[in-house]
């Protein structure tokens, strides 16, 4: 499924692009979710991290396009941007936000799709190096090589990430599977460790970032070639 948000003032191109999306699911089998919006203010009064790509009409009333993409990557580095627009000047400009493309007006729907196809091709991508959390009321997407370890306390997820910690409720077997094919591997029962921050292990003990965790006996020799093999394939690249 696809998560999309559309920002665009213009009942008439709004109703376009709603019309495009629809379609394009329908030819490419795909479900797409999407959430309508205005004007950018109003986007950002609603925002989470949990859309996979964000249309911005650029020239909107009350908060245009380019500002309120500045504001979403202050709080989400990963939604793919897309600006609609009049005049492809105005959307060069995109390179501050790291913005994929942009639509020009009026949107014919061949262009569409090839932008589309774009937008599903990373946001698969996307989905196998981010995770999403629930924490408390807020909604984070967690680059999972920016996650150091995850720890499991009680019924509490800790992810301890070079940006800090997150927490959330669940057990070690919801994140496990998904995060051990991204380089993952527990180093006791508590601690599910991403080899790519394992800076030394010795006498029991794993270094991660600058925390030390305990390495379980019956683990010790597992995690110890599970980290060589890491290392031995990062160097092979």
């Amino acid at each position: 499924m696809l998560r999309v948000a559309v920002a665009e003032d213009n009942p008439k191109d709004l109703e376009r692009i709603l019309g495009f999306l629809k379609r394009y699911g329908e030819d490419r089998n795909v479900q797409i979710e999407v959430s309508e919006y205005t004007d950018g203010s109003e986007l950002l009064e609603q925002y989470r991290p949990c859309y996979d790509v964000v249309f911005l009409d650029i020239e909107m009333p009350q908060l245009n396009g380019m500002k309120t993409a500045e504001k979403i990557r202050e709080t989400d580095e990963e939604v793919i941007l897309i600006f609609i627009t009049n005049m492809a000047k105005y959307a060069i400009r995109g390179y501050r936000v790291q913005a994929l493309d942009y639509v020009l007006k009026p949107m014919k729907y061949e262009a569409f799709v090839v932008k589309m196809d774009k937008v599903k091709r990373l946001a698969e991508k996307k989905k196998d190096t981010s995770i999403t959390i629930k924490s408390g009321v807020a909604i984070h997407r967690l680059r999972v090589s920016n996650i150091l370890y995850v720890e499991v306390v009680q019924h509490l997820l800790i992810f301890h990430t070079e940006e800090g910690d997150f927490t959330t409720r669940g057990v070690l077997r919801d994140v496990e599977a998904i995060l051990e094919e991204n380089g993952f591997f527990k180093c006791n029962k508590c601690y599910l460790v991403n080899l790519r921050h394992v800076r030394s292990v010795y006498d029991g003990m794993a270094l991660v970032g600058n925390d030390q965790l305990q390495v379980s006996r019956a683990r010790k020799k597992a995690f110890a070639e599970a980290v060589a093999d890491y290392i031995g394939n990062m160097q092979s690249i």
